[in-house]
C-alpha cells in the first residue's frame, strides 16, 4: 500500500485489503482516515462495509444468547458422529 501513502489515497482494492482490519478497529490513525475519506466518495465500498459492520454487530449479538448445555452436548455429539 506504499503507492496509497504517496498519493495519500487509498482504492478500491486497498479498501479491499484493509476492510477486515476497519471492520476490527486495527488500523492506525493514518490508514483509518484515508480509509474513511475513500468511503466518502466510493458507495460500493461503503456498502460492503456498511454490510460487514453490520454482519459482525448480528454475530456478536447472536454470539451472546446462550445455548442450553444438554442441546449444545447433543449437537456436537450428532457433528462428531456424522463425521466418524
Amino acid at each position: 500500500m506504499s503507492s496509497a501513502k504517496k498519493h495519500e489515497h487509498y482504492n478500491c482494492a486497498d479498501i479491499e485489503a484493509l476492510a477486515q482490519r476497519y471492520v476490527d478497529g486495527q488500523l492506525n490513525d493514518y490508514e483509518n482516515r484515508l480509509f474513511e475519506e475513500h468511503l466518502e466518495y466510493c458507495l460500493p465500498c461503503d456498502k460492503k462495509i456498511q454490510f460487514e459492520l453490520k454482519l459482525k454487530e448480528i454475530v456478536h449479538i447472536k454470539g451472546r444468547e446462550m445455548i442450553p448445555d444438554e442441546k449444545l452436548k447433543l449437537k456436537l455429539k450428532n457433528l462428531f458422529t456424522d463425521l466418524l
